[in-house]
């Protein structure tokens, strides 16, 4: 049975990139069943241009603005989606054209409740860098559940029920609510899988030195590629480069680090050799009767050396 998905876009005061994002949740292969965008306290029209693109799958939750990211908001989409799948998207992210395609067949094939797409992160000169991990995977586990996050929140869908279950989405934290929310569900047991392919474009916005027009002329450029296939076809390719690179990258760092332990192996066989070498000397000398000759008159050579300025 072919899954819906419900697609929820948090957003804050980004109505350029908002509308750029939607447009990319609407023209999805496998079209979403509702889109839900969650406007947290917005004062720059973000409503009034939604609403104005008389779209009837989409809705604008109104909200007056709340702590942190206004996590707490989201949670009415989870209601909302009753039993079904919830995607998610930022408001300055965007889908290739089968992002939904692509998680629904998983959820489709198996029983999965939380599926992690593939992204690309975005730089400031358009250059792309992978960025994803396979929760279940037992190099990053660890890590996912502990330390680091390297999912951007566009790249996951799920279940709404179970997100639900594991407690929803905090509404006292200032950041971080989307990572915590996917350790919890992770925890209680859902089950996990990936879409290995990228199909997420992620624009970060920490630390990102870029002019809010620069900023969404980049957004709207990377949609108009996806718009026509031919450029389409190019992006998936740069895209699929990029997560290549870095495989390649960690099977070299993994080759040198073994070439070093080789290194350092013949390294420490060598030493041992000299030490075993030197320690036979030693015995050899001390227990030799030159030593034992010497030895008694060893405090007369010391006062020898003394007198004579040697010591």
């Amino acid at each position: 049975m072919a899954v819906e998905f419900t697609v929820g876009i948090p957003t804050h005061n980004r109505r350029e990139t908002v509308l750029l994002a939607l447009a990319s949740a609407l023209e999805q292969t496998r079209p979403p069943a509702r889109v839900y965008v969650v406007a947290d306290g917005c004062t720059d029209g973000t409503q009034e241009a939604i609403r104005a693109l008389g779209e009837e799958r989409v809705e604008v939750l109104d909200r007056r603005k709340g702590p942190g990211c206004g996590y707490g908001h989201r949670n009415e989409v989870l209601e909302r989606a009753g039993d079904g799948l919830v995607a998610w998207l930022a408001d300055d992210d965007l889908w290739l054209p089968d992002h939904l395609e692509r998680a629904g067949e998983l959820f489709e094939a198996d029983a999965v409740g939380i599926v992690n797409s593939m992204a690309c992160r975005v730089g400031v000169d358009g250059a792309l860098e992978p960025f994803g991990v396979h929760w279940r995977a037992p190099t990053y586990r660890d890590r996912f559940l502990g330390v680091e996050n390297r999912t951007p929140s566009s790249a996951v869908s799920h279940r709404a029920l179970p997100a639900l279950a594991a407690g929803g989405w905090p509404a006292d934290i200032e950041r971080g609510g989307d990572w915590d929310l996917w350790q919890r569900m992770v925890r209680d047991g859902v089950r996990s899988e990936m879409v290995m392919a990228p199909t997420v474009l992620f624009f970060s916005a920490a630390r990102r030195e870029q002019s809010w027009p620069d900023r969404v002329a980049q957004n709207a450029g990377f949609l108009a590629r996806m718009r026509d296939p031919s450029r389409l076809a190019g992006l998936r390719a740069e895209m699929a480069l990029a997560c290549l690179s870095r495989e390649h990258g960690m099977e070299v760092a993994i080759a040198q680090a073994r070439e070093r332990e080789i290194v350092w192996g013949r390294d420490l066989a060598s030493i041992r050799t000299e030490r075993d070498g030197l320690a036979t000397e030693l015995h050899s000398i001390t227990s030799g009767t030159w030593w034992r000759l010497r030895r008694p008159f060893e405090p007369l050579l010391r006062l020898r050396r003394r007198l004579r300025g040697d010591a």
